[in-house]
């Protein structure tokens, strides 16, 4: 990757950029299915349904076509009647305490902790913007140690707005006292993180961890969340 402007002011998502959604979700629900003793044949198929499931239900729920009460119960209800497990309260029991219990796994990205360590010794200003839960995000950010790192941390259900709108990135630039030329938004969601900071009209580093094919232009398309270190201004390239 070639860098050829420098930043001051970086823009993270956190699920799959900074926090380790796949791996931290993989352990809470195989430790949900022993707790509960649930009658399936894999635990991998389960949570492979369950992230499927998960991934629709949610792009339904940033639509505003399901509310997130719906959302935290309904995805867990289909994913056991998939298993041929008919049982709603069950549901309802296992998507609360999923939610309750998921702050406490605290794996990150590789090399997420160095980068914002470094980035924060440069002098950069750092914020989060996430489109997650509030009561979960602040804990995760908390119980993994790297709430120190982030000047400022927008929350989609508080800000009643999700991304890709340009709304809650102008505001979390704002909470930087930023401006957009000296400006990166950093995510591995290509339609919330990268498109919407085109559409603010900020530079984007696609986090492309999967090495999926990609077209549209990001600024940066990377696997490896250290080069952007070679973005900033202050660190020694």
């Amino acid at each position: 990757m070639k860098s050829q402007k420098k930043y001051r002011y970086f823009l993270f998502d956190l699920d799959r950029t900074i926090w380790n959604f796949d791996l931290n979700a993989k352990k809470n629900i195989f430790r949900l299915i022993d707790k509960y003793s649930l009658p399936i044949s894999s635990k991998e198929s389960f949570y492979n349904d369950y992230e499927m499931i998960n991934h629709f239900l949610w792009n339904q729920y940033e639509k505003g076509i399901i509310t997130k009460e719906l959302l935290r119960s309904e995805r867990f209800r289909q994913t056991l009647l998939k298993h041929d497990i008919d049982s709603p309260v069950l549901a309802k029991i296992i998507g609360e305490e999923y939610l309750d219990t998921m702050p406490n796994q605290t794996a990150l990205m590789p090399y997420a902790a160095e980068v914002l360590a470094e980035l924060k010794r440069a002098g950069c200003k750092i914020a989060i913007i996430s489109n997650g839960f509030k009561e979960v995000q602040y804990k995760k950010i908390k119980n993994s140690g790297i709430e120190q790192f982030f000047d400022a941390v927008l929350i989609s259900e508080e800000q009643g707005i999700h991304k890709p709108s340009p709304i809650i990135f102008k505001r979390a630039l704002r909470a930087l006292d930023g401006i957009k030329e000296e400006a990166i938004m950093t995510g591995d969601d290509f339609a919330n993180d990268i498109e919407g900071a085109m559409i603010f009209g900020i530079d984007q580093f696609y986090y492309n961890y999967k090495n999926l094919p990609c077209e549209g232009g990001p600024t940066y398309n990377s696997d490896d969340l250290r080069d952007l270190l070679k973005l900033t201004f202050s660190l020694p390239q």
